[in-house]
């Protein structure tokens, strides 16, 4: 049970760890404040809470695919929300408040999902009295680990030269966004809203999905060890759209400069 913890809270506590450290390094990049960090924390943090609160609610919504469609509406909304902060990123200057506010809604939503499922996991196991002790140190645990990462990527991204963070943690934020979507089509899939179709491949025998490395490529990156036909299509679409969303806003904030 205390291993079991421990990689539950870290696969949750990875994802938002991650873009928190991406985030971060691109505002003290852009010198641009901090603060939306502070206010989304207790907003996520709050959303987490209700949204666990209301599970059986959620759950039972359309015939029992609730907590699913509620978990892919909010991994879809953080791709909308990374596509903007991508597509506003070569003219961040004259977007601050914007991108503060895009920001602290992408942290927000991570916190909600994942938080929520830390406490679900934590409340639900811990209320088992032989288990409580293991998940309880578990879970610090898991969630120290995930930190510690989140520190050590910032800490990797700001030792970078100038030229090169901005286009790395482009990088790295675009994959994490377009992650979400193969995470929300296969939530789709499993309640039958997507058809599942045939695995392309399967790449078990390198990542499995079951190990440990998987589980945290699945929740940072939306590894799929057998991906069907439309996850491949819908994770070709969604980052062909970010890569040139972002090209082609890099070309006409360009334009605009040299007029």
């Amino acid at each position: 049970m205390l291993l079991t913890s421990v990689i539950l809270v870290l696969r949750e506590v990875l994802e938002a760890a991650m873009l928190v450290s991406v985030l971060l390094a691109l505002s003290r990049h852009w010198q641009q404040s901090i603060n939306w960090l502070w206010w989304s924390l207790p907003v996520g943090l709050v959303g987490a809470i209700v949204f666990a609160s209301l599970l059986d609610v959620v759950t039972d919504a359309f015939d029992g695919a609730g907590q699913e469609l509620a978990n892919a509406l909010l991994q879809g909304l953080l791709y909308c929300l990374i596509l903007t902060i991508v597509v506003l990123s070569p003219s961040n200057a004259s977007h601050k408040r914007l991108m503060s506010f895009l920001m602290a809604a992408v942290l927000s939503c991570a916190m909600i999902r994942e938080g929520s499922e830390i406490l679900i996991y934590v409340v639900g196991f811990a209320s088992a009295g032989e288990h409580a002790a293991a998940v309880y140190a578990g879970s610090v645990i898991g969630a120290g680990i995930g930190v510690s990462l989140g520190v050590l990527l910032y800490s990797a991204l700001r030792a970078l030269s100038d030229d090169r963070i901005q286009a790395t943690s482009m990088v790295l934020i675009s994959l994490m966004g377009v992650g979400t979507i193969m995470q929300a089509t296969l939530l789709l899939e499993q309640v039958d809203w997507l058809p599942a179709g045939r695995a392309l491949w399967d790449s078990s025998w390198i990542v499995s999905e079951q190990s440990i490395a998987g589980q945290l490529l699945y929740a940072v990156f939306g590894y799929e060890a057998t991906p069907s036909v439309l996850q491949i299509v819908l994770y070709t679409v969604c980052l062909s759209v970010m890569f040139g969303a972002h090209y082609f806003s890099v070309m006409r904030w360009g334009n605009l400069n040299e007029a």
